[in-house]
């Protein structure tokens, strides 16, 4: 059994089929499927469910799957054990919330690339939720999420940064008439149509709790996974909605109102595991975070 090997059946679960794990590789299809058999034939059992198309990983496979991003872990911090100090090389494994990577992720990540060369970042983007439970699976090293009241055990939270929740709506003379009332971001909310972002993830949970704090009774239209479609239907006159203050990167024909006195917020957090594979990585993203942030 090889990492080689290893690697692969981490890519293949990760693209999603044989082909597109070929193609990220520069490997031939055939090739994949030698070292897939290889590794099949060596532990004397199937891995694959090759009745599906394309073939999905079974209970075996996925077991093993945990198992080799264990094994990749660890080769790669015997690796960089061996470097010279400070400079650090290896994979980082990075989910964050969109408002993160449309915000100050960028930065994080160019300095990341100038004073850290051999370190490489795979970014992906997805709802809090989803996130954390590719963090708890295994598949990701560390998140950038909205926090909730409650994390998993197996997982701890580095505060980053705490955003002010503001009630966004067309800007015209009747909507600031309203906005200018006793309560006028409730005024807002409740005269207009509600134009919610996605209840499941980590801010929508934070605007829900919110609302019933204050006994809101809104007529939501719609609900949305993206600030930015949020924005731009609020823009257009289809509703009022409330978002981070720090997601609107284009206020024009906006009203922007805080919501609540104190303002509410939501607070975004750096979450990994208490006994993850590369802190050394982790740390140093933290750093990062914190310094971009600060200025």
């Amino acid at each position: 059994m090889g990492i080689r090997q290893l690697r692969t059946l981490i890519e293949i679960s990760e693209t999603g089929s044989f082909q597109a794990a070929a193609e990220k590789l520069g490997l031939t299809h055939s090739a994949i499927s030698m070292q897939i058999k290889s590794l099949e034939d060596e532990l004397q059992t199937e891995l694959f469910d090759r009745t599906r198309r394309p073939p999905d990983l079974n209970p075996t496979g996925l077991r093993l799957l945990g198992k080799a991003q264990e094994i990749i872990n660890l080769y790669d911090s015997l690796s960089e054990a061996g470097s010279k100090a400070g400079d650090l090389s290896g994979l980082l494994r990075l989910g964050a919330i969109p408002s993160a990577t449309s915000s100050f992720l960028p930065e994080v990540l160019a300095r990341l690339g100038q004073e850290h060369p051999r370190l490489h970042v795979r970014l992906e983007s997805g709802l809090s939720t989803e996130l954390t439970r590719e963090l708890i699976q295994g598949k990701l090293d560390c998140i950038i999420i909205t926090e909730v009241q409650r994390l998993d055990e197996a997982l701890k939270s580095t505060k980053l940064r705490e955003e002010r929740l503001v009630v966004i709506a067309q800007k015209n003379i009747e909507n600031e008439k309203i906005a200018k009332t006793k309560d006028g971001d409730i005024a807002l909310l409740s005269q207009l149509p509600f134009v919610r972002f996605n209840h499941l993830t980590g801010v929508g949970r934070v605007i829900e709790q919110s609302l019933k704090n204050r006994g809101a009774n809104l007529r939501e239209a719609m609900e949305l996974d993206s600030l930015e479609a949020i924005q731009r239907m609020v823009a257009k006159g289809l509703g009022a909605a409330i978002v981070p203050e720090n997601s609107l990167e284009n206020r024009t024909n906006l009203l922007v109102r805080p919501f609540g006195k104190p303002s509410s917020t939501r607070i975004v957090s750096l979450v990994e595991k208490h006994r993850g594979q590369r802190p050394d990585l982790t740390g140093i993203l933290a750093t990062t975070l914190k310094e971009v942030l600060s200025t």
